[in-house]
């Protein structure tokens, strides 16, 4: 890419900035085990301290972006010329690549010269909202936008957010995620960035999108037509089955696209565990060079109970001479213990797993809030029935994480729970259980 006029002097003032910022953050130390845990609990207690207390919830909201901020500083990319040259000579570029500084697939993309900017843009009552550019491929599509305000505001946030063809007809999204720019660095601001990614069913070619957008009570319908050619996927036929402590897995394909890796992969039906989560899985090429799962979006999506599609960080701009899989940590429960039922009434754990991880429920509202011991960030149950084995509505949970060796707490939430039959059974989604798998799996 070309630098344009004036561009080798302001890519060194732009490559001198960023090797010095980086060298600055890369002399602190931190234990990023230690920060990871300390994000995903804050967001949580963030969700929870909502339902209580507003100012609560903000504060722990801004703790948890601080530890994101700092542990994608420590984990920045290496400094580049097309990367600097980027940052340079595009507006906004620099938002664009704080966004994504996690994700090393994307950040690939820009120092390939695979993004492409837009600038399409829409104004009603006092508020801006930009479609700075894309990046896309046959299995996605991900907007980086911004949004301006006459007014300065602490936040504003996206309340719907869906795209479709421009003649109207329906595109097959399965999964889709979005982050909201809760928190500006200033304490007011006129500005606000963000980005939303979008996974189709199956590939797509389609070129003309409208975004449809609701921001602060007002609704934008946004226009785009991508100009770029898409890149194709790779696909690899593994067709490979392990044993990892008793459990056949079975991984059937890799395709590899520019947003990120899809590994298709089936359990045995006939396993004694039900597989959780490939919380170690990784991508680790002839030199080293690791490509773990995705810190933000979607991590999974279901195909059948045994049969998944798993997705990691993206190497399609490296193309190394050699690519493997390796498992590492495998989050799993015994089949016959994978659900935990309740008494609501009299606050009782009728079931649970042998080791007995919860010491108690209670019931706070509409939440049955379990108590534990241990350090998991995550969400437990996702999904849960009544007696007769109704599907109950839940739309939201919480955990919290106490100081020095007190009680940590899981709430799950559950519309209207006292009118439910009882007692209630919540499907186990994740549990501090693993098998370990030392297999390496030749991709190529």
């Amino acid at each position: 890419m070309e630098a344009g006029r004036g561009g080798p002097i302001m890519y060194e003032r732009e490559e001198g900035r960023l090797i010095e910022y980086k060298k600055s953050i890369d002399n602190i130390s931190v234990p990023e085990t230690a920060l990871n845990t300390a994000i995903l609990t804050g967001f949580q207690k963030a969700k929870h301290e909502e339902s209580k207390k507003r100012q609560s919830k903000k504060w722990m909201f801004m703790a948890a972006m601080i530890a994101v901020l700092l542990i994608s500083f420590i984990t920045s990319i290496r400094v580049s010329p097309v990367f600097a040259s980027y940052i340079a000579n595009i507006p906004g570029m620099e938002e664009i690549v704080e966004l994504i500084r996690h994700d090393k697939g994307m950040v690939a993309a820009i120092e390939s010269d695979y993004y492409e900017a837009l600038g399409v843009s829409k104004q009603k009552n006092g508020m801006e909202v930009v479609i700075d550019g894309v990046i896309a491929d046959e299995q996605g599509i991900v907007l980086f936008y911004t949004i301006n305000t006459e007014e300065k505001k602490r936040s504003v946030t996206i309340n719907q957010a869906e795209i479709r063809n421009q003649d109207g007809t329906e595109l097959e999204i399965p999964t889709s995620s979005s982050y909201n720019p809760e928190i500006n660095e200033a304490e007011f601001a006129n500005s606000f960035h963000g980005l939303i990614e979008y996974f189709f069913q199956y590939p797509s070619n389609t070129t003309k999108f409208i975004l449809h957008l609701e921001v602060g009570g007002e609704t934008f319908e946004l226009p785009f037509i991508l100009t770029k050619d898409r890149e194709e996927n790779k696909t690899y036929v593994l067709n490979e089955t392990v044993t990892v402590e008793g459990q056949e897995i079975t991984f059937l394909d890799v395709t590899i696209a520019p947003l990120r890796v899809g590994i298709h992969v089936k359990m045995n039906p006939d396993n004694t565990k039900k597989i959780l989560s490939f919380d170690e899985l990784q991508l680790i090429d002839e030199q080293g060079e690791v490509w773990s799962r995705l810190e933000n979006g979607v991590t999974s999506s279901s195909i059948a109970d045994d049969e998944w599609m798993l997705y990691l960080q993206s190497n399609y701009f490296k193309d190394p001479e050699e690519l493997n899989l390796v498992l590492g940590k495998i989050q799993t429960v015994d089949k016959e213990e994978s659900m935990v039922i309740v008494d609501v009434e009299n606050e009782v754990i009728l079931n649970q797993p042998k080791r007995n991880l919860f010491t108690g429920v209670v019931r706070e509202g509409d939440y049955l809030v379990f108590k534990y011991n241990e350090e998991f960030p995550y969400s437990f149950f996702s999904q849960s029935y009544d007696a007769d084995g109704n599907i109950l509505y839940s739309d939201s949970s919480f955990s919290t994480a106490s100081e020095g060796r007190g009680t940590n707490e899981f709430g799950y939430h559950i519309e209207h729970i006292l009118g439910q039959k009882s007692p209630i059974s919540l499907i186990i989604d994740f549990f501090p259980e693993w098998i370990i798998g030392n297999e390496k799996i030749k991709i190529k």
